[in-house]
């Protein structure tokens, strides 16, 4: 209960009403008593002063008649009237027989009489068995104290008067009490009002709800309280939602970023990481959080830099090789800092790529250098030859000039395919798309490369589907890419072996696969056959650019289909390539 600031307001309040109304209580009583008692007093002094001046001529005359007086007078008064002797006995009472009771003598209000002129006493009487108020006054006569008068009444009827005075007190206060504890009440849940419903209203903030309101009903504190509460509220919901869409904007660039991206705190304990990052390390970000950075990426380079730059307060960069996704990274790691260091960016760059890009550009020039090389060298040889008198001998120098002429077609052709798969790559090549019936183009290939697969003693069979949908294609490029995968499927299969070709069709594409049963391609040169001037050591060494295979994957891509190859050294090859049958925009090759 007093966990609420509405009791603690007001428990003090009724407290101190309770004690206030207890002690005001306990005063009126006690004032109406004390004002009852010097009533009586006042009361019976003017009883016993008549008294007094009524019994003065039985003093004076001795005639022995004031007993009877007393009784008279105490049934007239309704008092006990008892008429005193100076030497203190009694000389007549209204309730007693004279010479039956006690010298009064001793009474203290008998002596105070005769002392001070007047007396008073309250005390139990032994004779009646009740409490008395008793005043005494002397009886005197020129000077002289003949006796004393004393009036006494029970105290029986005031304190009735005053239980009455009291009880009326008590109810008023009770009722006032409980009034005012009724009030305090009301008043402390009215004023805490506006706290409690502030405290319910930051309840719902803290729980997500922003933009709460509470009502203003008064101009005071609380109403104050109120309204600046309102405002809070309003500058939280703006702030709420300025951070939402910064966080969103965040989180749509850190989603959408090709780099990794790691942010740690000053113990390099992962606080941040995006969805690329996810990938390069195979892990999840909700997983690492707070966990140490060597523990999510296990790479020990990724751990020293951070360390390093924690360490020096400057950017540092490291270029390694993942041991995890085996791949050539380069880690750019950035203080933050704000006042003070608070942590460290670091970004991840996957270069590996650019290092294959490299690799083969250099691979390239070196191939195309040595493709080169070999006809020029041949032809300066056969020139120089020539030159140094093989001109005489005609037979001789027919031979060379023949082989010249080939060496000079194979240059050229170099030359053109080089051309040709540069435009294809750039985008540059024009494709004249039209519908094609890829069984008819297929069996113009088998015809025109018949007499090659008769030389090699080589069997080609065609399992064409039928009837096969036709396709949006640029014919001339898919022909030479068919005349490609068949010449190969030829050229690198044992006399007496097979090659087959096939289509089949789905409600998507159109399928054609090329079969031998060759001598196969080794499993490290399968993923690198469609790669230029690339020869694998058995399957490739029997002359040819090297170039064929990578003109038929960018021919197939330009056309938004996929080539792929499955060999097993030794038993043969299989090469494919799927057509869209859908007319689709044809992707340059630079964007593949």
């Amino acid at each position: 209960m007093f966990r609420s600031i509405q009791w603690r307001i007001a428990v003090p309040f009724i407290l101190l009403i309770v004690i206030s109304m207890s002690g005001l209580g306990f005063y009126l009583t006690n004032f109406a008593r004390d004002s009852q008692l010097e009533n009586l007093r006042s009361l019976l002094e003017k009883e016993a002063r008549i008294t007094s001046e009524a019994s003065l001529p039985g003093f004076l005359t001795q005639s022995g008649n004031l007993d009877a007086l007393a009784k008279k007078l105490g049934g007239e008064i309704d008092a006990r009237v008892t008429i005193i002797a100076p030497d203190g006995r009694v000389l007549g009472d209204s309730d007693e027989d004279p010479s039956t009771m006690d010298n009064h003598a001793a009474r203290p209000e008998v002596k105070e009489a005769l002392a001070a002129g007047l007396g008073e006493s309250t005390r139990y009487s032994t004779t009646l068995n009740e409490e008395m108020m008793y005043v005494a006054v002397p009886v005197v006569n020129q000077g002289n104290v003949l006796g004393v008068a004393r009036i006494a009444l029970p105290l029986v009827t005031v304190q009735g008067s005053v239980d009455r005075v009291t009880l009326v007190i008590s109810l008023a206060m009770v009722i006032t009490t409980v009034l005012a504890i009724v009030a305090a009440g009301l008043i402390a849940r009215a004023t805490t009002r506006p706290i409690r419903e502030i405290t319910k209203a930051s309840k719902r903030i803290a729980s997500g709800e922003l933009g709460q309101k509470i009502p203003v009903r008064t101009k005071d504190e609380t109403g104050q309280l109120a309204q600046a509460f309102n405002e809070m509220s309003s500058a939280l919901n703006r702030l709420g939602g300025d951070i939402s869409a910064e966080r969103t904007k965040l989180q749509t660039v850190m989603a959408n970023m090709t780099d990794g991206v790691i942010l740690t705190d000053t113990e390099g304990k992962i606080v941040l990481a995006n969805q690329a990052i996810e990938g390069l390390f195979n892990f999840r970000e909700k997983d690492v959080i707070t966990k140490p950075l060597i523990e999510a990426v296990h790479d020990h380079e990724a751990n020293e830099i951070v360390k390093l730059c924690l360490r020096t307060v400057q950017t540092q960069t490291s270029l390694f090789e993942s041991v995890v996704s085996k791949r050539f990274l380069r880690a750019i790691a950035v203080p933050i800092t704000e006042g003070k260091l608070i942590g460290v960016l670091l970004l991840f760059q996957d270069l590996t790529e650019l290092r294959n890009l490299q690799t083969m550009r250099r691979e390239l020039v070196g191939n195309i250098s040595h493709e080169l090389r070999t006809p020029l060298a041949g032809i300066k040889a056969m020139v120089e030859t020539l030159r140094d008198g093989a001109l005489d001998d005609k037979e001789a120098a027919t031979d060379f000039l023949t082989k010249i002429d080939s060496e000079v077609d194979r240059l050229t052709q170099m030359v053109s395919e080089l051309t040709e798969l540069s435009r294809i790559e750039t985008g540059r090549a024009e494709l004249e798309m039209a519908p094609t019936d890829l069984n008819l183009l297929i069996e113009g290939v088998l015809a025109q490369l018949h007499p090659l697969a008769e030389r090699q003693q080589v069997t080609i069979t065609a399992e064409l589907a039928s009837p096969l949908p036709l396709v949006i294609i640029d014919s001339d490029r898919i022909r030479q890419t068919v005349i490609n995968l068949v010449h190969n499927a030829i050229k690198f299969n044992h006399p007496g072996g097979k090659a087959s070709i096939s289509t089949r069709a789905d409600r998507e594409s159109v399928t054609v696969s090329v079969s031998d049963t060759g001598i196969g391609i080794a499993k490290d040169d399968l993923p690198h056959v469609f790669e230029r001037f690339y020869k694998a050591d058995k399957a490739r060494t029997r002359g040819g650019s090297g170039l064929g295979l990578a003109i038929a994957k960018h021919t197939v891509q330009a056309h938004n289909g996929s080539i792929r190859a499955e060999s097993e050294e030794g038993k043969g090859s299989t090469f494919s390539f799927r057509l869209p049958l859908k007319s689709t925009p044809i992707q340059p090759i630079n964007q593949i």
